[in-house]
């Protein structure tokens, strides 16, 4: 393969490719899916007890570590509020068992879509989006639903993803849909599953991850994100992913 990694980012799903992949202990919100290429890879939620899998998913906001050999692997991220991941949480209760090792014939079929994908020029968001919600929809067995979010935390969400280059702040968002700093704090938590701030800070990291892959240099993306600087994005990156950008990007 000419290619050393791959990373596409559209509306809340988010997949990358990459080779010999070994992080920290690290977390996300996102529901997280990773197959392997060929050969199998280690997984841990406490740093310590690792388990060998071709195939994990893992529950958004959960702690995790992976080592992978030499070998290709796809990491499949999907908002944790999106309908198609709470379809997926519910139906294999991600929320009980925190990681889910999980190989049916869906998964070979994704993984040769994939590489398929891998192989190909194609930057098109639409064409890893389908392989994605093919697969989704393959284990729940059912179409997409409301998420059942909401409206009022639907509409702070708006409001969040449209302020991202500005300060944002509870008092300000709870204002703007008509609740007092507590409910809305309280409420927000409940609905999305983090804190107001932590879900602020991802969606910071997806609009610069974004900003990034259209051309932009770090300062720019961390500009577009709203984060203070290159190094305060390079932190929250390596918090969340357990590599830094430049281990990512310099493949």
């Amino acid at each position: 393969m000419n290619q050393t990694f791959k990373l596409q980012i559209h509306d809340g799903l988010a997949v990358y490719i990459g080779r010999q992949v070994i992080t920290k202990l690290h977390l996300h919100h996102a529901l997280e899916i990773v197959i392997a290429f060929d050969k199998p890879f280690l997984l841990s939620t406490n740093g310590v007890e690792f388990e060998k899998s071709e195939c994990s998913i893992i529950a958004a906001d959960l702690p995790h570590q992976f080592c992978g050999e030499d070998d290709f692997y796809i990491f499949i991220y999907l908002d944790a509020e999106l309908s198609l991941a709470l379809q997926l949480e519910k139906k294999l209760q991600l929320k009980k068992h925190g990681v889910i090792h999980y190989l049916d014939k869906e998964v070979a079929e994704t993984r040769g879509r994939f590489i398929d994908w891998f192989k190909s020029d194609s930057t098109d968001g639409k064409d890893f989006v389908e392989i994605i919600h093919f697969l989704i929809k393959s284990i729940t067995t059912f179409g997409t639903k409301k998420t059942g979010i909401e409206p009022r935390v639907m509409n702070a969400l708006t409001c969040i993803r449209s302020s991202l280059h500005k300060e944002i702040t509870l008092e300000a968002i709870a204002s703007k849909v008509f609740l007092s700093e507590s409910r809305f704090a309280h409420l927000f938590k409940e609905q999305i599953g983090i804190p107001f701030r932590r879900y602020v800070l991802w969606c910071r990291m997806q609009a610069a991850l974004k900003a990034v892959m259209q051309g932009q240099s770090f300062t720019q993306a961390a500009y577009e994100g709203g984060f203070a600087d290159v190094a305060h994005l390079s932190r929250t990156f390596t918090e969340m992913f357990g590599v830094s950008p430049s281990e990512v990007l310099k493949q």
